[in-house]
């Protein structure tokens, strides 16, 4: 079985954080749901790059 890219796990975090987001209707930046899902899309963003470049090699 080939190993999942780590691109499809951050998505898969990302899916489980917005599952677990209240959707307030103001959000705080404070918000413990929302810090983590900034820094895993950043995360995510950086992942995909490296893994597109890989993959021009």
């Amino acid at each position: 079985m080939i190993e999942m890219m780590q691109s499809e796990k951050l998505k898969k975090a990302l899916d489980a954080i917005e599952d677990a987001c209240g959707h307030c209707e103001i959000c705080s930046p404070d918000c413990p749901i929302s810090v983590a899902r900034r820094a895993l899309n950043g995360l995510y963003y950086d992942v995909k790059q490296m893994e597109e470049a890989e993959g021009q090699s």
